[in-house]
């Protein structure tokens, strides 16, 4: 079958014929590229089902709505200049920034919370980690057959799932794998003594299904903390839950969160705008 093209969108909504759907999960079985298109489109249909209509604060739209309905000043020739085509032109683009400034303002001030909610299958993940991520015999086992190459990593990292060859605090990556039908991928770190897993998933975390886990402010990043050996880690930003595993001890963590991607505090009013026009940016750019 030759690649999907321009039929991702409609097979990621469901909309291509039994056959052509059937025809099409063949192929992805077996073509990264699609497989990456696929990805994309899906995390971009996230990203837009998610916005909300936008409620920026009165005095955002006042001051806005004022540099189109301000009155003229007392001079006769204003009027005629007020009935130019040009003037009405510029109202009207005026009109269109205000909506496009408050779609901004409310988009920046979002909480990047984009997608399905998930719960990860954290036991699942712990038996995983105590298998080292190789063949063990068990059933959720990560088999050396699912071993992501180092230039599908580097797609995966461009497309919005880190994939660092190294993390802070002397881990280096020794291997990154797919799991669950290529919809979580794994990534195993090392500095020679501890140990470091980091699943990545497509969705938004559940956060009514974390019991027993603690939740911490790390230099303004949300993250939910289990104690135990391992030591659990888990959070969502941008549409990816991440969960890590490790037994190095928890002072060594707080510059491993650092470098993926987290929530961010509430930023000031020009800030959420300046966001809000950058993500807005980000997605036609991707699409």
């Amino acid at each position: 079958m030759a690649h999907l093209g321009a039929d991702v969108a409609a097979f990621v909504d469901g909309q291509l014929e039994p056959a052509a759907m059937q025809h099409a999960r063949e192929h992805l079985e077996v073509c990264e590229s699609c497989r990456h298109d696929v990805r994309q489109q899906r995390l971009l249909k996230s990203r837009m089902g998610s916005v909300a209509a936008p409620v920026p604060p009165p005095t955002l739209l006042a001051s806005l709505s004022g540099l189109a309905a301000a009155p003229p000043p007392p001079e006769p020739w204003w009027h005629r200049v007020l009935r130019s085509a040009v003037v009405r032109g510029g109202v009207g683009l005026v009109g269109a920034s205000v909506v496009v400034v408050a779609a901004a303002y409310a988009l920046g001030g979002a909480e990047d919370r984009i997608g399905d909610e998930v719960v990860p299958p954290f036991e699942r993940f712990v038996t995983a980690f105590d298998g080292h991520g190789a063949a063990s015999g068990t059933a959720v086992s990560i088999s050396s057959s699912s071993a992501i190459s180092e230039p599908v990593m580097k797609q995966l990292d461009a497309s919005g799932w880190p994939c660092h060859q190294h993390l802070a605090g002397g881990f280096h990556r020794e291997g990154g794998q797919w799991w669950d039908h290529r919809e979580v991928v794994v990534l195993s770190y090392s500095d020679g003594f501890s140990r470091l897993q980091l699943f990545e998933q497509n969705g938004v975390l559940d956060r009514d299904a974390l019991a027993g886990f603690d939740e911490a402010d790390w230099d303004g990043a949300r993250v939910w903390v289990r104690d135990g050996d391992p030591m659990i880690l888990t959070w969502d930003a941008a549409g990816v839950v991440y969960t890590v595993l490790t037994d190095a001890d928890l002072r060594r963590l707080g510059a491993v969160v650092a470098q993926l991607p987290t929530s961010e505090p509430q930023a000031g009013t020009v800030d959420r705008v300046r966001a809000g026009l950058d993500r807005m940016a980000s997605w036609v750019r991707a699409a």
